[in-house]
């Protein structure tokens, strides 16, 4: 499969009609490149095969999207602090079904520090393992208390909103995307930079300007891409404003 891809339900059908697997790992949204995975359709592929766990990898997805993970059958989530939550980096989160759970407890050395049995023993007692970041958990519920009091539909909608504000911004300036069309993140856009820009000088001017940081490209399509996003905190304010510096930093070659 190319960078930049989404996965192929088909094509996961055909590797797990071997019966070689009996777990598939799966990044919902796959940030460096801007493809959300079909999701749905993933999970009615793995219905077919009850005994093969599924984790998913929600990190800049979780919250912006529905994840609805009793009904398609989810058996890890996991995601983390730093981009949908829009919080510090450093503490993740994860939710596990009832046969993740028993599959661990097959499981010999599974060490202390991951153990999900540890986790669920420990939670019983309103306890953590370890010692726990206490700062990330005051912060996470600050933040959820933001989630509940906007409304899960109502964030949903905003991170549509947003999204397609950049999406528009992208066409009119004669950009292209680098993620298929119908498998593009919600919460963020990868810009192919078809119209081979200074990328670098971009991220640099809008930086020096405005105090702004996009991302110009990951790995190998550093320069080839940049990244702009629409998650967590953004409204249609901030993000315009975005917009607007970008056309500032791109001058005449900004303009409609």
């Amino acid at each position: 499969m190319e960078w930049g891809q989404h996965i192929d339900p088909a094509a996961l059908e055909a590797k797990l009609a071997t019966g070689k697997f009996d777990t598939v790992t799966l990044i919902h949204n796959e940030t460096s490149t801007g493809v959300m995975n079909p999701l749905p359709e993933i999970c009615c592929t793995m219905a077919k095969y009850p005994d093969v766990a599924l984790i998913v990898d929600t990190v800049s997805s979780f919250s912006a999207v529905p994840v609805a993970m009793d009904a398609l059958r989810i058996d890890v989530l996991l995601t983390g602090s730093q981009k949908a939550l829009a919080l510090p980096p450093g503490f993740s989160l994860f939710s596990l079904s009832e046969k993740a759970f028993a599959r661990a407890a097959q499981i010999e050395g599974r060490g202390y520090y991951f153990d999900f049995l540890e986790f669920k023993k420990n939670q019983e007692n309103d306890m953590t393992p370890a010692t726990p970041s206490i700062g990330h958990i005051h912060a996470l519920q600050s933040k959820l208390d933001d989630i509940f009091t906007e409304g899960l539909t109502n964030r949903y909608q905003r991170h549509e909103r947003t999204n397609a504000l950049v999406h528009d911004w992208v066409r009119a300036r004669g950009f292209d995307f680098f993620a298929e069309d119908g498998y593009r993140a919600k919460t963020l856009t990868c810009v192919k930079n078809s119209r081979q820009i200074d990328v670098a000088k971009l991220a640099r001017d809008l930086r020096a300007k405005h105090h702004l940081v996009i991302d110009g490209g990951y790995g190998k399509i550093k320069g080839e891409t940049f990244r702009l996003s629409n998650m967590g905190d953004e409204t249609e304010e901030t993000v315009t404003h975005l917009l607007a510096c970008l056309d500032d930093c791109l001058g005449a070659e900004g303009q409609d």
